[in-house]
């Protein structure tokens, strides 16, 4: 079983566990900070250092220090753990990050609310660009986005005070794993 060494306080920690359950790996959450058996376990995977999260997938291989979301299910799919089919299908079925999220449901009211202030050629049009607009908000989940394989997640459209990168939309890809504990006096 991966176990996820972590903190609740910690962005990344949080970033990799919401990846996790996106992806529907079972996983289990040690908090380091509540757990000292833990923590000691989070050290000696990490050559003494603290940092989170650390992830140990559970088959003897290194453990994972701070990987991105790309690193993580990298190393997923290269352990069998999960296909590249798989990752990519769970991927897809959320595309839009949390604030984009809000920002769309919030348009999409907004052009329902302006369809019945609009002349009468326009209500109807406006009404489903609202729902459409409204409905992707709340599911998360861009037709759009999908067919050219991009994605808000961790972006500024994601959870702004976890952004990893300044671009709104980025591919989607699954990187090869990489993050790994790093060499001694790094």
């Amino acid at each position: 079983m991966i176990i996820v060494y972590g903190a609740d306080w910690c962005e990344d920690t949080r970033r990799s566990r919401r990846l996790l359950r996106r992806l529907g790996v079972a996983h289990r959450y040690l908090n380091i900070d509540d757990d000292l058996d833990a923590l000691e376990r989070a050290v000696a995977l990490n050559g003494g250092k603290r940092r989170t999260p650390t992830i140990d997938l559970g088959l003897g291989g290194q453990a994972l220090v701070e990987p991105d979301n790309d690193t993580l299910t990298g190393a997923l799919v290269e352990m069998n753990m999960l296909t590249d089919a798989a990752a990519d299908e769970r991927l897809g079925v959320q595309n839009v990050g949390d604030f984009e999220r809000v920002l769309r449901t919030l348009g999409g009211a907004a052009l329902i609310f302006a369809a019945g202030r609009a002349p009468r050629s326009t209500r109807a049009p406006l009404r489903v660009a609202g729902v459409i607009v409204a409905l992707s908000g709340v599911s998360g989940w861009c037709p759009l986005y999908q067919s050219l394989r991009v994605t808000s997640l961790d972006g500024p459209g994601d959870r702004p005070d976890e952004v990893h990168r300044r671009t709104w939309l980025a591919s989607r890809s699954i990187a090869p794993r990489a993050a790994e504990v790093p060499a001694e006096g790094q």
